[in-house]
């Protein structure tokens, strides 16, 4: 007996263990790299995977596959960091915990997922993903909102199945067990919203853009509304004929202050269509603001220039999660070095002696930094 729990204890030390493969990219079109210590040591097919790698894309995609079975598609724009992995095969249990920051990836268990449910972990800014042996993929936008879809297990036969995920956060949890169910998670302070099966098929999901325009729930949402008001009949009422306004509610008792016009005469369906053309304008308000937010960050969405940069007088280094920015003026012997935050976003204006440094964009945010060097 001693020497059977040996042996497994062995299996799990050479699975763990720095240095140790634990997968492969099976595929990879376009470019994409793995990370180790902030060193590239792969951009192709046949590299090898360690705990603590990081695999990013830019224009392209990635398949690894890992020891135990388990895959990962990582597709356009797209960056996750493998922080745990240790398995056993001699039982097929063992521990995984992944980290998607930005991006598109699709997930597909292997036999950790299947034998030790309670371990299977992949988190996002905003949420964490328990897996009970299925497939999903999780998408974080450029503002760090994420969306989780849960998606059937098929085998080369065709035969598909659908397991269970848990989204949770400090806000709250759903668990989603139908093919297709998204959610979408705000922040890590705010519940996940209600799961709603989309009208997306997997290439679809597994293609969205960072930068999205519209919203696969809002879309599904205005679908199912305006599908109950075809049935209704209510896209036929004369909008122009309503007089439910005419009167003046601000005159009524202080027992009727939750009560609006609306809610005492009007017909409920008119009542939706106000409702709606008031969150579609909000909607428009919130896409301009989304617009302008890209705009302002379109230097950080292009490739952001490591190390000296003759042009800013700047060196930038990003130790994860840390931007790491320097800059000297000779003449007047002043130096800067920040350490930032690389979860948020600055602007920098610098001024040392005689130079000058203006709206310097690093990371997504409006947090405005200044700093005034003179002699």
């Amino acid at each position: 007996m001693k020497m059977l729990v040996l042996l497994a204890i062995g299996f799990l030390s050479i699975a763990s263990s720095a240095g140790a493969s634990i997968g492969t990219v099976t595929e990879l079109s376009g470019i994409g790299q793995i990370k180790r210590e902030n060193q590239t040591v792969g951009d192709s097919t046949g590299t090898t995977i360690q705990q603590m790698d990081e695999a990013s894309t830019k224009k392209g995609k990635m398949r690894i596959d890992f020891i135990d079975e388990t895959r990962l598609d990582v597709v356009d724009h797209s960056k996750v960091i493998i922080d745990e992995f240790i398995y056993d095969p001699a039982t097929g249990k063992g521990s995984l915990d992944m980290r998607a920051t930005l991006g598109a990836v699709r997930y597909a268990s292997g036999q950790i997922a299947k034998n030790s449910r309670q371990k299977v972990r992949l988190r996002t800014p905003t949420a964490t993903i328990s897996v009970r042996g299925t497939d999903f993929s999780m998408i974080v936008n450029e503002i760090g909102e994420s969306y989780v879809t849960l998606l059937p297990s098929c085998d080369d036969t065709g035969f598909c199945v659908t397991g269970e995920i848990k989204v949770e956060n400090d806000g709250g949890y759903v668990i989603m067990n139908q093919p297709f169910q998204m959610t979408r998670v705000e922040s890590y302070n705010q519940s996940p919203t209600k799961p709603v099966v989309v009208d997306l098929t997997e290439p679809q999901i597994s293609g969205m853009l960072i930068l999205r325009r519209t919203d696969p729930i809002d879309e599904t949402n205005m679908k199912m509304l305006q599908e109950a008001r075809r049935e209704a009949g209510v896209l036929e009422y004369d909008f122009l004929e309503f007089d439910g306004l005419d009167d003046d509610a601000l005159v009524d008792s202080i027992k009727d202050i939750w009560v609006t016009e609306l809610d005492k005469g009007a017909d409920y369906y008119l009542r939706e269509q106000l409702t709606n053309m008031i969150d579609e304008l909000n909607k428009a308000l919130l896409a301009a603001l989304r617009d302008e937010l890209a705009k302002q960050n379109e230097e950080f969405f292009a490739d952001k220039k490591l190390g000296y940069d003759e042009e800013t007088g700047l060196f930038l280094d990003f130790e994860d999660p840390m931007w790491h920015v320097r800059r000297q003026d000779i003449s007047i012997q002043n130096t800067l070095d920040l350490y930032l935050n690389g979860n948020y976003g600055y602007k920098l204006n610098i001024q040392q002696g005689d130079e000058v440094l203006y709206d310097y964009l690093l990371g997504v945010g409006n947090n405005n930094i200044t700093i005034i060097q003179k002699q």
